[in-house]
């Protein structure tokens, strides 16, 4: 008799499961190849493209300097919070077999907008080859919603893309606003490391006309006589300006200080200490919006 009861349980139990999956559905999105259309923007400090999904939202490949590739898909009505979804790239239908592979990567949703930031190139390329990408997302409710891009014209958006990626500027203005330049002790020689944010310091300064001062800043650490470390520390800021000039900075926007071991940055105590202290430190500063004064909220500040 139990065993009949037990039995009867289950069999109900794959009955309300089976409903269940039954009236699960499968959503397919995508726009019709009349309407579809991709958007490129780009410049030195961005570079982008966008796709509507016609009936679900959008999808947007994001590269900006010093950062990882983004890939987004912006949804214009639902929303999820810490659900993750597969993004697969997906061959062309005259491609497709049994035995096709596609590259994946997760998606992770916040709100109505699911990112990912790797394994990234492998869409791109599937852009220039014609294929097309595709977010399967499992709702709460058990329904399925594919998302797939349109592939049409991705080649040449593909190849737009790859190009802006490549003249993007090598650091954002986060990075560049302030760079501090550790030096040897004894030593105002550049060393090989500094080599690459002065570039990335000269190529931003070179497109941004917003930036009108360059403030270069050495210290020493306090070892030593106080007026040899006031040398010193002359002997790096100009070391660090002239570089600067020679990539191409206008002299006359670089301005030179120096501070022997004044304004240490940590203890001069310990070897780590003086380590830090002994540095060049270069700020970029940005004119002032110019505002009515009606709409002015404070005075002009530097950008430190």
């Amino acid at each position: 008799m139990k065993r009949s009861v037990r039995i009867t349980i289950c069999s109900l139990f794959i009955i309300l499961i089976n409903s269940e999956l039954a009236l699960a559905k499968v959503f397919h999105y995508q726009t019709e190849f009349e309407q579809a259309k991709w958007d490129y923007s780009g410049d030195r400090y961005q570079c982008k493209i966008e796709h509507k999904v016609s009936g679900f939202g959008q999808f947007k490949l994001i590269a900006e300097p010093g950062s990882p590739v983004k890939l987004q898909l912006i949804a214009d009505w639902v929303t999820f919070n810490n659900k993750q979804s597969t993004l697969s790239v997906q061959a062309p239908s005259w491609k497709r077999d049994n035995h096709s592979n596609s590259t994946q990567t997760l998606l992770v949703w916040h709100d109505n907008m699911a990112s990912s930031q790797k394994a990234i190139n492998p869409f791109i390329e599937g852009l220039e080859q014609g294929a097309s990408w595709q977010a399967s997302i499992v709702a709460t409710e058990g329904d399925t919603y594919l998302v797939e891009t349109t592939p049409i014209a991705t080649q040449a958006i593909a190849q737009k893309f790859k190009l802006c990626r490549h003249n993007l500027l090598p650091k954002p203005f986060s990075y560049v606003r302030r760079v501090d330049l550790p030096f040897n002790s004894g030593s105002s020689k550049l060393q090989l490391a500094h080599e690459a944010d002065l570039e990335a310091i000269a190529q931003y300064v070179a497109v941004d006309n917003s930036i009108v001062k360059i403030l270069v800043d050495a210290h020493a650490d306090g070892s030593g006589k106080r007026l040899a470390n006031l040398v010193m520390s002359q002997e790096r800021a100009d070391e660090v300006a002239s570089r600067l000039i020679e990539l191409g900075i206008t002299k006359n926007m670089v301005e030179v200080r120096h501070h022997g071991d004044r304004s240490p940055k940590v203890s001069n105590n310990t070897h780590a200490g003086r380590q830090l202290n002994r540095r060049v430190t270069i700020r970029l500063i940005k004119s002032p919006i110019t505002t009515p004064v009606s709409q002015q909220t404070g005075a002009p500040h530097e950008s430190l």
